[in-house]
C-alpha cells in the first residue's frame, strides 16, 4: 500500500472524534485493521486505539492479536493491565511489529513478563524482546534459564545477557561448558576470555579452531570488543593463522591490526577482500579513516594503483569501491560511469569523491556543462544532482527543476540514507552539510532565493511535499501559510525533523499555539506530536504542560537538546502531572523520561526506586546524557544496591556493558580499582564522559593500557590534557600501530603520536609514521 492512500492523522481524528455511532466505530476499527496491516504511523494508530477503547475493551481475550500493526498505539499504560496470559497470546502478534514499539512500550511488556518465573518456559514468545530485556530481569532467572539450556543456547540474547547466563553455567556446571563448549549456540557471544584461551590450548589442530571459529560467527549480534581481542591474541601465535583468516569472518578478520594485515600475501588479501565482498557491514561500521586505510592496502597488493579504474576492479571491491584513495577513483573509467550510475548511486562516499563525481558529472566524455543538461540527463543523475557546488547548480535551467522532480531526488536520497550502507555512511556533520545542499537546491528552484520576487503568493507545500522532502528545507513562513488541516496533518514530522533551526521552530510552535491555545491546554496526542518544536517554549510554558501520559514524557524526553533549566522544569513538571513522587516512578516511565532524567536533583534522583532504575538503565545508559558528576554518582549509587547490581566490586563485564554512561558517575576509589575485566565492559560514550579531572586521577597507565581501541579513540582532548607523560604514552602505545596497535583513527585529533613528550620525539614519530602507513608493500 502506498503511503498517499494512507488517511491524514487529522483526517481519521475528524472521523473518529464526532462523526459515528460506536456501531461504525467497531467496523470501521475492522477495516482499519486490514488497511494498516502492511503499514501504519504511529499517530494515526493511537488515534484509532484511543477511540476504538472507548467503545470496545481492548483488553478482551484476541483483542490484541487482531491489531496488527495498530498495536503501536497501545498506550503503555494499558499493555501494563494485561495479565501475563494475555500478553503471552498477543505476543506472536505483537513480535511482528517488535520495531514499531517504542523503547517505553517494550519495556514495559518485557519487565513484566520477566517478573514471573515461568518466563523460562516462554522463551520462543519473549525471544522478540530479549534486545530490550534488562540485565536486572535476567540475572533473576539465570539459575533457571540454565537449567533449560537447550532451549536457552538458542535464543537471541545480547551480549551483556550472554555473559550473564554463562558465568551461571561456569558457576553451576563448568563439566558443561568442557563437555558441549561447541553446543553453547547464541550463549557463545558470552564465554569469558579465560575459558576461550583454555579451549584453544586444549586442541590447536585447525579443524579444532574452525569449529570455535564457526561457533563465534553465527552470533546473533556483533562480538564483543574484549572477545575478539581475546581470540586474536591467541590465533596470532599460530604459524597456520593466515590460512585461517577464511574462518575468522569479517567481523573479526577486520579486527586485525593493520600491520598484521599489511603483511598478508596477495592470496590471503584477496580472501580478506572477499569476505568483506560477501558481508559488508562489519566494513561499514569502522571508522573512515580505517575504511580507506584498509581500502589502500588491499588495492595496493591487488595492483589497482595504475592506469584505468576498470569496471571489473570497481566490482571485484564491492562495497569498498568508493573508498580507494583519491587519485585512484579519479581514473574511474567513464564508460562504465554513465552506464551505471544507477548501480553506483548505491556506495558511500566522502565529501572529497563527492567532488570528484560533480567533476566527472560535467566532462565533456559523459555529460557535459549543466547548462546542456535535459530532463533525460537529470533522470540519470538523480540525487548525485546534489553533489554539485551551488553555483553550477545554478546553471540548470529553471524550467527543469520543477516541484516533482525535487520531490524526487529527496525521495531518492532518503531510500539510500535508510538502506544498508546510507544509514552507515554519512556523520551527522556530513547529513547536516548535506542538508544545507538540499536546503538550497528546494530553496533556490522554487524561488524563494530570488530577489524581487515577483510571484503574487508564495508556494505553500502540502503535507506529502513534506513527507517526500523535508519540512527543514522550506522557510517557515510557507509551513505556517499551510491550511491548518494540512499544517496539523503534518505536525509529527516536523516535530522530528532535526534539521529545524530555532527561527523555524519558534514560528511552527506559533502557529500551533494559534490553533491549540497555550501550553496549558495542549493535549497529550498534541504534545506527543510537538518534538523538537518544545525547545522554543520557555521554562514557564514547560511547567504549565499536562505531562500525564507516557507517551508525551517519551516524546519530551527524546529531545537531547534541552537547558538545564528547561530539564528541571519538565521534570518537575511530570512529578506534578502524574501525581507521583521521585520513589514511585517505574522502569517504563523512567525510560520514557529520557534526557529529562538530568532534571532531577540528585537528591531526588537517590530516592529512585533502586529495582526500576537497574531496569531503565539500558536504555537511558545509551543516551549522552547531560547529568552533572553528582547526578551521575547518584545514579552510580541506585546501581550498587543489594537488590540492584550490589558492590561495585562484583560488577562483571555484563554490568558495565548494561549501565553504558552511568559508569562515568563511579566514585573515584571504585573507578581507581578496576581490574581488566570491568574495564573492558566500560562503552566509549561513558570513558568521554568522565570528568577531565578526575579521569587523569583514577586510571593508572597500566589501566589505560588495558583499554581498547574504541575505549582509547573515545579520549577527549580536554581528557588527554590532564593526563601525564607515562598515562599518554600508555593511551599512544593503545592508538598508533607501534607494537603492531592501530593507528589513530580519530576524527578532529591527531594520530597517537600526538602523545609524544617532545617536539623532538613528535618529528620522529611522525616520520616513522609515514613509514609504516605508505611505504609500499614488499613485492
Amino acid at each position: 500500500m502506498l503511503r498517499e492512500e494512507l488517511l491524514s492523522p487529522k483526517e481519521f481524528y475528524f472521523s473518529f472524534y464526532g462523526f459515528y455511532s460506536k456501531q461504525s466505530i467497531l467496523v470501521l476499527y475492522k477495516c482499519c485493521i486490514l488497511l494498516y496491516s502492511f503499514v501504519v504511523f504511529v499517530f494515526q494508530a493511537s488515534l484509532i486505539i484511543d477511540k476504538v477503547s472507548s467503545v470496545t475493551a481492548l483488553t478482551a481475550p484476541g483483542q490484541l492479536q487482531e491489531l496488527g500493526s495498530l498495536i503501536v498505539g497501545v498506550r503503555t499504560e494499558m499493555l501494563l493491565t494485561l495479565t501475563s496470559d494475555k500478553l503471552l497470546s498477543s505476543l506472536p502478534a505483537m513480535a511482528q511489529h517488535v520495531p514499531g514499539l517504542s523503547l517505553t512500550q517494550a519495556n514495559a511488556v518485557a519487565t513484566k513478563l520477566w517478573g514471573f518465573p515461568e518466563v523460562v518456559n516462554w522463551l520462543d514468545d519473549v525471544d522478540p524482546l530479549l534486545y530490550c530485556t534488562p540485565l536486572l530481569s535476567i540475572l533473576a532467572r539465570t539459575h533457571l534459564l540454565v537449567k533449560n539450556i537447550t532451549a536457552t543456547s538458542t535464543k537471541r540474547w545480547n551480549t551483556q545477557q550472554a555473559e550473564a547466563i554463562f558465568t551461571e553455567v561456569l558457576n553451576t556446571n563448568s563439566s558443561l561448558v568442557k563437555q558441549r563448549f561447541l553446543s553453547l549456540g547464541t550463549l557463545g557471544q558470552g564465554v569469558s576470555c579465560t575459558v576461550l584461551q583454555e579451549r584453544i590450548e586444549a586442541d590447536t589442530s585447525r579443524p579444532a579452531l574452525r569449529r570455535i571459529l564457526l561457533l563465534l560467527r553465527q552470533q546473533p549480534v556483533l562480538l564483543h570488543t574484549s572477545l575478539k581481542n581475546c581470540l586474536l591474541d591467541e590465533l596470532y601465535l599460530f604459524d597456520f593463522f593466515p590460512n585461517l583468516l577464511k574462518d575468522l569472518g569479517a567481523e573479526i578478520a577486520l579486527y586485525l591490526q593493520v600491520s598484521t594485515i599489511k603483511k598478508f600475501s596477495t592470496s590471503v588479501m584477496d580472501t580478506l577482500r572477499q569476505l568483506i565482498v560477501q558481508d559488508p557491514r562489519p566494513f561499514l561500521l569502522l571508522p573512515r579513516t580505517k575504511q580507506e586505510l584498509l581500502v589502500d592496502k588491499i588495492v595496493q597488493r591487488m595492483g589497482m594503483y595504475t592506469g584505468a579504474f576498470t569496471e571489473q576492479e570497481f566490482r571485484s571491491l564491492g562495497v569498498m569501491a568508493s573508498f580507494v584513495a583519491d587519485e585512484v577513483f579519479d581514473q574511474l573509467d567513464r564508460s562504465f560511469f554513465t552506464a551505471s550510475l544507477g548501480f553506483l548511486r548505491g556506495f558511500c562516499y566522502s565529501s572529497s569523491k563527492m567532488d570528484i563525481l560533480a567533476r566527472i558529472l560535467q566532462e565533456p566524455a559523459t555529460f557535459g556543462p549543466v547548462n546542456n543538461w535535459n530532463q533525460t540527463t537529470l533522470n540519470q543523475v538523480d540525487w548525485f544532482l546534489l553533489f554539485l557546488p551551488n553555483d553550477e547548480l545554478q546553471d540548470i535551467s529553471l524550467a527543469l527543476m520543477t516541484v516533482g522532480r525535487i520531490e524526487r531526488l529527496f525521495l531518492s536520497h532518503r531510500q539510500w540514507e535508510r538502506g544498508a550502507v546510507g544509514s552507515h555512511c554519512w556523520s551527522d556533520n556530513e547529513k547536516a552539510a548535506f542538508f544545507q545542499k538540499q536546503q538550497f537546491v528546494l530553496q533556490f528552484f522554487l524561488g524563494f532565493l530570488i530577489l524581487n520576487f515577483q510571484t503574487p503568493t508564495i508556494m505553500v507545500p502540502t503535507c506529502e511535499m513534506l513527507q517526500t522532502t523535508l519540512p527543514a528545507a522550506w522557510p517557515p513562513n510557507t509551513l505556517t501559510s499551510m491550511p491548518t488541516p494540512a499544517f496539523l496533518n503534518c505536525l509529527e514530522l516536523m516535530g522530528q525533523d532535526s534539521f529545524l533551526a530555532s527561527y523555524q521552530r519558534s514560528q511552527l510552535l506559533k502557529k500551533v499555539k494559534q490553533i491549540y491555545g497555550p501550553a496549558s491546554s495542549l493535549s497529550q496526542s498534541v504534545i506527543a506530536q510537538l518534538g523538537v518544536l518544545a525547545l522554543e517554549m520557555t521554562e514557564a510554558e514547560l511547567s504549565s504542560l499536562r505531562l500525564t501520559e507516557r507517551r508525551s514524557i517519551a516524546a519530551m524526553g527524546a529531545i537531547s537538546a534541552w537547558s538545564s533549566r528547561q530539564l528541571a522544569a519538565l521534570f518537575t513538571t511530570i512529578l506534578i502531572s502524574t501525581k507521583q513522587s521521585p520513589s514511585q516512578l517505574d522502569s517504563s516511565t523512567l525510560v520514557s523520561l529520557g534526557y529529562i532524567v538530568c532534571g532531577a536533583k540528585s537528591t531526588d534522583m537517590s530516592l529512585f526506586n533502586a529495582i526500576e532504575f537497574s531496569k531503565a538503565v539500558l536504555q537511558l545508559g545509551r543516551l549522552t546524557l547531560s547529568c552533572s558528576e553528582d547526578q551521575l554518582a547518584a545514579l552510580v549509587g541506585l546501581l550498587t544496591n543489594s537488590l540492584a547490581f550490589g558492590p561495585i566490586s562484583s560488577w562483571g563485564t555484563d554490568v558495565f556493558i548494561e549501565i553504558g554512561v552511568m559508569a562515568a558517575g563511579l566514585p573515584d576509589l571504585a573507578m581507581s580499582a578496576l581490574v581488566k575485566e570491568q574495564i573492558e565492559g566500560i562503552t566509549p560514550s561513558a570513558i568521554s564522559m568522565i570528568q577531565p579531572s578526575k579521569f587523569g586521577v583514577v586510571f593508572s597507565q597500566t589501566q589505560i593500557s588495558m583499554f581498547s581501541y574504541e575505549q582509547a579513540a573515545a579520549v577527549t582532548n580536554e581528557q588527554l590534557a590532564v593526563l601525564s607523560d607515562l598515562q599518554r604514552t600508555a593511551l599512544a602505545m593503545v592508538l598508533t600501530p607501534w607494537e603492531d596497535k592501530p593507528v589513530d583513527f580519530r576524527a578532529g585529533m591527531s594520530l597517537g603520536l600526538a602523545l609524544s613528550h617532545s617536539p623532538v620525539c613528535l618529528t620522529l614519530g611522525l616520520l616513522m609514521l609515514l613509514i609504516i602507513v605508505t611505504w609500499p608493500d614488499p613485492i
